[in-house]
């Protein structure tokens, strides 16, 4: 493919994966996190430069945890909102256009790297089948997974910065990348070796160059810090809380949340991004040949892992790792780099945990991720430890419990009692397991499933017909990714040598 076809492909892609995600979208910010916060702190913080400029008393303004640096990026999506259908809606089309740029950008990546075939195919695995679907629903990480990977792609697979746009554009990102969330710190040595990659072996006059990156995303972390501290200082500090509270005492436990955090039946990465589990082969495989693309996915992973293994919990009650979102995407370049055409030996693996991945992020994509939540505070075992290691309360297991209650429709109650096992002889005072009844968080949290039948008018109504307009054009935009895609295969090739053969001959180099 030719550069104009892949940029023509990488906005098709861009523009079906946002459609097919803002058709199943629950078009609110409310009960996602914090992000709900961050709109009404953003919609304060309008209200007072709005005052400011008209010479009336300015009202206080009420930060967010991560500070200004995200509350930024916010504003634009929450002033077009005020002129357009609500900033409640607008804002939750945030996380999904992020969603559907990350994936665009690993698909340019993989595209230095793969045959169109595979890129497109990693692609759509990492956009539907990891669980970077359910957080373009939930809102939470988008940004610094979205900034981490554009640092990425333009220190390693942009060549080198020459220009001083280009300069001050690397320099914001990597800022961005560590100032998106208050933890993005940790994130640190991941970008400072992105700094290296792009300045080593150049003359002395690079560390002007050096030093630019430095003092601007320097600058960007400073204020989101300073920002962020508005929030926790009356709180006692963040750091203080996270110490104080949530940090665990016990050296073994170190270890065994690292094991958790990829392969915890609950909350284990590789449950929620089946993919990744080629990583564990394509990171090794490509430590001499793709050695920046290999140590940036080191860094990235591993400082976030570092992070959450301190913690009394590897995970909280949010869709799967979130923390380990970010990971996600460096690590797909990372299998593509590893294995970039389709062939016998690895083409089955990866369609299969591909589908096993769709699978469970449909469910996530399918019902509100605090569903779980309310059911097990309703059963009185709402708490962390057992919603990251309790099986009764696996997530996709509860959510799969749902999508079977919602098929058979009805509107009458279905009990469930979420019992356990006693090792052998209950205690004499123990309370019986209570039951709750499932009919009350089988509602999908799709806007256009929801209203389906509901009668409509006003913003209500344009809302529903946005998101089903969305479905239709979404599903042909792709179907025309992926058309475009086999044409890259020449013919001859394709009906002579298939991916999957019953003889052992090789796989099409071009497929």
């Amino acid at each position: 493919m030719s550069a104009a076809s892949v940029r023509k492909t990488a906005w098709i892609l861009l523009f079906s994966l946002f459609a097919c995600y803002l058709s199943l979208a629950p078009a609110t910010t409310s009960g996602r996190g914090y992000v709900y916060e961050d709109m009404q702190s953003g919609l304060g913080l309008l209200t007072s430069f709005n005052a400011w400029i008209k010479g009336r008393p300015v009202p206080p303004i009420s930060w967010t945890r991560h500070g200004p640096v995200a509350l930024f990026l916010d504003l634009p999506f929450i002033k077009f909102g005020k002129f357009f259908i609500s900033p409640d809606f607008v804002l939750s089309l945030q996380p999904l256009l992020l969603t559907a740029a990350t994936m665009v950008i690993t698909y340019l990546w993989l595209m230095q790297l793969c045959t169109p075939g595979m890129s497109l195919l990693l692609t759509l695995i990492g956009a539907f089948g990891t669980m970077l679907w359910p957080y373009a629903y939930i809102g939470l990480e988008t940004k610094q997974s979205f900034f981490v990977l554009l640092a990425g792609y333009m220190a390693l697979a942009s060549g080198k910065i020459r220009t001083l746009p280009r300069l001050m554009l690397f320099s914001t990102v990597c800022g961005l990348s560590i100032s998106s969330k208050s933890t993005g710190n940790v994130l640190a040595p991941a970008i400072a070796y992105l700094s290296h990659v792009q300045f080593r072996n150049e003359s002395r006059s690079q560390w002007k160059r050096l030093l630019t990156v430095l003092l601007i995303s320097g600058g960007i972390w400073t204020i989101a810090a300073v920002g962020a501290n508005l929030f926790w200082a009356p709180h006692g500090g963040g750091m203080n809380l996270l110490l104080g509270q949530w940090t665990t005492d016990s050296p073994l436990q170190l270890f065994t949340n690292v094991l958790g955090i990829f392969g915890s039946p609950n909350k284990g990465l590789f449950v929620f991004a089946p993919v990744l589990l080629f990583s564990m082969w394509a990171i090794p495989r490509i430590f001499r040949t793709h050695r920046e693309i290999a140590l940036f996915a080191l860094l990235v992973t591993a400082c976030t892992v570092a992070l959450v293994a301190i913690l009394v919990v590897s995970a909280d009650e949010v869709w799967g790792p979130r923390f380990l979102h970010v990971s996600i995407a460096p690590l797909l370049v990372s299998i593509g780099a590893a294995w970039p055409r389709f062939q016998r030996q690895t083409t089955a693996p990866l369609l299969i945990l591909g589908a096993i991945g769709l699978m469970i992020s449909f469910l996530g994509a399918f019902f509100y991720y605090g569903a779980r939540g309310e059911a097990a505070q309703a059963a009185g075992q709402n708490t962390l430890e057992w919603f990251g290691g309790d099986t009764v309360w696996n997530e996709v297991a509860f959510d799969g419990r749902l999508f079977h209650v919602w098929l058979k429709g009805g509107t009458g109650p279905v009990p469930w009692t979420p019992a356990h096992h006693w090792a052998w002889v209950p205690p004499q005072d123990a309370q019986p397991w209570k039951t709750i009844n499932l009919r009350q968080y089988v509602e999908p949290q799709s806007y256009l499933l929801r209203y389906w039948k509901a009668p409509l008018d006003g913003s209500a109504l344009l809302v529903y017909r946005i998101c089903w307009t969305s479905l239709i054009a979404g599903l042909l935009l792709l179907a025309w990714v992926i058309v475009r895609t086999i044409k890259t295969i020449p013919a001859a090739r394709l009906i002579s040598a298939p991916i999957f053969t019953l003889r052992g001959r090789k796989a099409s180099p071009t497929s």
